[in-house]
């Protein structure tokens, strides 16, 4: 199985500047207090269109160039935000983060063929990672395999779960004859049997 991401995780003060300064950029919520910023081709042209100039660090593959500088200014007025990326298929792949703190960067950009710089960038930024699971675990990330599962519809696999739940069987009360009637019958037909019997003789 894959997973290919491009996200600015944060949550509260660094998120809310990010989208303050970035008005087509939207947030969706990860795991507790966290967030994540879908970097769609929207948001990556905007940025590399306010930062004409700026390149791209070279350990990271995907973010736009310009990232960088949104980010820090992101988090100037205090805050925290780190940009991760992964690009993995069939257990091959690699990653890559870098985060910012207080408007500085914290982790410089670093990438990997295997694992490592995301869980370190979230750690940069607060996130502690609960027992026997990563920081990328921790705030829901392996649950969101590609940028489709930051689609305001959620994430893909879950989409319509509801609706393909067979709906319950209706109930529906059995009718029941109620034991006199029964009763009532048979004595009947004992009756109608003894008058055939004694007018036949």
């Amino acid at each position: 199985m894959g997973h290919s991401v491009r996200l600015i995780i944060g949550r509260e003060g660094g998120i809310a500047a990010f989208l303050g300064a970035w008005p087509g950029a939207r947030a969706v919520k990860l795991k507790d207090e966290w967030q994540a910023i879908p970097v769609d081709d929207a948001l990556y042209d905007a940025v590399v269109a306010a930062h004409p100039d700026a390149l791209r660090a070279e350990a990271l593959d995907f973010s736009p160039p310009g990232l960088e500088a949104a980010l820090a200014a992101a988090t100037a007025g205090g805050g925290a935000l780190a940009y991760v990326e992964t690009e993995y298929f069939g257990g091959t792949g690699g990653q890559s983060a870098m985060s910012f703190v207080d408007g500085r960067v914290n982790m410089e950009p670093e990438g990997a063929r295997g694992a490592g710089p995301i869980n370190a960038a979230l750690r940069d930024i607060g996130v502690i990672a609960d027992a026997e699971m990563d920081a990328f675990d921790t705030i829901g990330l392996g649950e969101r395999r590609s940028m489709t599962d930051f689609e305001p519809e959620g994430i893909v696999r879950l989409r319509g779960k509801v609706a393909l739940e067979p709906a319950p069987a209706p109930v529906v009360e059995k009718a029941y004859v109620p034991l006199w009637k029964v009763v009532l019958v048979i004595i009947a037909m004992i009756a109608v049997g003894v008058f055939i019997a004694v007018a036949n003789p």
